[in-house]
């Protein structure tokens, strides 16, 4: 292999005073490097192209440099070489030099004459929003064959690695199969267990990129401070998190990634994935929104897809009607005080060029909502309708951690994290925007960071009761967990279930991980078992809080009766939502599961015979 080496190094350089001196061209072109198997043996067709004419061309691999020979006068060389012969290690890393220049790197696509391989697990037990790396051996050329059930589990192979990461609860089965041999294959059973936890949502999901192009996701849900817990390929994406922003920059090795977000101490969790494919288009510019309408004063952004990065605004034809600036790949319009059109061009690093025209009309574009200042407690939500334009989207989120947003068709749902104030932005395809003001309070008299629920509470001996806790941060837990006068325990995570046992007065303390705590007090009354509730979801005998329903309660009120029926379906254990006083999906199926536990016909909504058996 050294005298190999050397014959090809000769043969490009010229002996001076003894030693040999590179003879190079004034310009040198970036070879282009592609391998396959060819199914015979150990055999593989090299093939590199776009390289300088008639100089040695070397093969780099595991640290070592071999020659292949000379590219002819166009500049390319094909030829067919032994795997064993050359040394090259299976699933290698490979690159061409040709005058000075290194071409693309690739997988060395040869593996085994079988393709036969194995998996170092093939039974994984995950947590929804938990990952785990399988390795595959020996290292080769894999690809995803299926994955029956990818709503449970994400599947990302990056070479020999196989990225797993729980989403929901449920089980999947992921195939792998070998590139040599595709008949060979080989299969894991994933199961994931926990819920609730695929909260956070994404703008964009499941984006296919080119080399270099650069995106940004929005993040909301989940509660609390956003964080990249695991990229599984950051060879192909580089991630940066800013707030609620993640900026995405696709790198020059193609492949999928699965990049987990979670929010604070990572209670919610959820994936984004990725794809960098080769077949970029370099001389096109795609801009989102095309054309949009602004009132005076108003700005708008419109992100940028194609070219490499970095872009630059190359004109603009009437900055005294739209004034224009950059950031990465987010381009800014904002309106000035006169009516008119302005033309704003575009260009990035391999001059490809694009044009987006913005109208600028001196009445109000701003989209509308059915509420624009809102007040909410922590742990509660909102639905607010959109009017006005349509295909709406979050723009801006200037306090993530205090309020979340997510948009659903021509409703925004706001859920209030952390006392604060919040502003968030929302925007139509057509470039009209608006903004909600938030303000998220505490939760009565205690602060907002500590885990609550009513902190009074009666129970028969000998019944149980469920609590819904909201606030701070899970898990739960309580102290002391059993007293003289009832037992306590966390169940799904936060619902607190009470059992009495005998006549007294008592308290537990409800606390978050964190620490924080609020005290609960316990009444326990002689009352038989067989007079009130005996197991949880049974009424409790009489009243707890004392509200009797009167009026029908149907789907699409918001209003305390709503209210006040979430809150007695949680204290049944029938009901797990925000206690958001909105009688949307949540309660409809929470009131039908009541109905069938009480023999009531499940129609969804509060009529007289679930009246009756509410207040009962």
């Amino acid at each position: 292999m050294k005298q190999a080496y050397l014959k090809g190094l000769v043969a490009g350089s010229a002996l001076v005073g003894g030693f040999f001196l590179n003879i190079l061209p004034a310009a040198a072109s970036t070879p282009s490097l592609s391998a396959f198997y060819t199914g015979n043996g150990d055999y593989v067709q090299i093939n590199i192209s776009n390289a300088d004419p008639n100089v040695p061309v070397l093969l780099n691999y595991a640290s070592s440099l071999t020659s292949l020979g000379a590219t002819n006068a166009n500049g390319s060389l094909s030829l067919t070489i032994s795997t064993a012969q050359y040394g090259i290690p299976a699933g290698s890393v490979v690159s061409a030099s040709v005058n000075g220049q290194t071409s693309n790197t690739i997988q060395w696509p040869y593996t085994n004459l079988s393709g036969s391989f194995s998996l170092s697990q093939t039974s994984i037990s995950l947590i929804a929003g938990q990952s785990t790396v399988v390795t595959v051996n020996p290292s080769g050329s894999y690809y995803l064959s299926s994955n029956s059930n990818p709503s449970v589990a994400n599947i990302a192979i990056n070479g020999n690695q196989i990225t797993v990461t729980g989403n929901t609860a449920g089980t999947t089965n992921g195939s792998i199969c070998s590139l040599v041999n595709p008949s060979t294959c080989a299969s894991a059973t994933i199961s994931v267990s926990g819920s609730g936890t695929q909260t956070i949502y994404f703008s964009q999901n499941n984006l296919s990129m080119s080399s270099g192009q650069i995106a940004t996701v929005v993040v909301t849900g989940g509660s609390g401070a956003y964080s990249i817990v695991g990229n599984s390929n950051s060879a192909s994406v580089q991630t940066n998190l800013s707030g609620s922003v993640i900026t995405l920059t696709a790198g020059a090795t193609m492949g999928s990634s699965a990049i987990t977000v979670c929010s604070a101490n990572t209670s919610f969790c959820s994936v984004l994935n990725v794809t960098v494919g080769t077949n970029a288009n370099y001389s096109v510019l795609v801009f989102t929104p095309a054309n949009p309408s602004l009132a005076f004063g108003q700005a708008t952004s419109v992100s940028i897809i194609g070219g490499i990065a970095p872009y630059y605004v190359s004109s603009n034809s009437n900055s005294g009607i739209v004034q224009a600036t950059l950031s990465n790949n987010i381009l800014t319009l904002s309106a000035q005080q006169t009516a008119g059109s302005a033309t704003v061009t575009v260009c990035s690093a391999t001059n490809a060029c694009g044009s987006v025209v913005a109208n600028v009309n001196s009445t109000n574009g701003a989209i509308s909502f059915g509420q624009s200042n809102i007040s909410i407690p922590v742990g509660q939500s909102s639905n607010i309708p959109i009017y006005g334009s349509s295909n709406y989207y979050l723009s801006s989120n200037s306090s993530a951690s205090v309020a979340s947003a997510v948009i659903s068709g021509t409703n925004v749902f706001i859920s209030g994290l952390v006392a604060g104030t919040d502003s968030i932005g929302i925007c139509s395809s057509a470039g009209q925007c608006g903004t909600i003001f938030v303000t998220v309070g505490g939760t009565g008299t205690v602060s907002s960071s500590n885990a609550t629920v009513s902190l009074y509470q009666s129970l028969a001996v000998g019944s149980q009761q469920n609590l819904l806790i909201s606030g701070g941060t899970a898990p739960y837990y309580v102290s002391p967990a059993s007293n003289s006068a009832f037992s306590a325990t966390i169940n799904n995570g936060s619902t607190l279930t009470l059992t009495g046992l005998s006549v007294g007065i008592s308290s537990v303390s409800v606390c978050s991980y964190n620490g924080s705590c609020a005290t609960l007090n316990v009444t326990v009354t002689n009352t038989s078992a067989s007079s009130g509730a005996s197991n949880a979801g049974n009424a409790p005998s009489g009243i707890s809080d004392g509200y009797v329903f009167n009026n029908l309660i149907t789907y699409g009120m918001k209003n305390t009766d709503v209210l006040e029926l979430q809150k007695r379906l949680a204290s049944l254990g029938f009901y797990g939502g925000p206690l958001s006083g909105y009688y949307g999906d949540l309660t409809t199926k929470a009131v039908r599961a009541f109905q069938t536990a009480r023999g009531i016909a499940a129609a969804g909504y509060v009529g007289p015979s679930t009246r009756a058996a509410l207040n009962r």
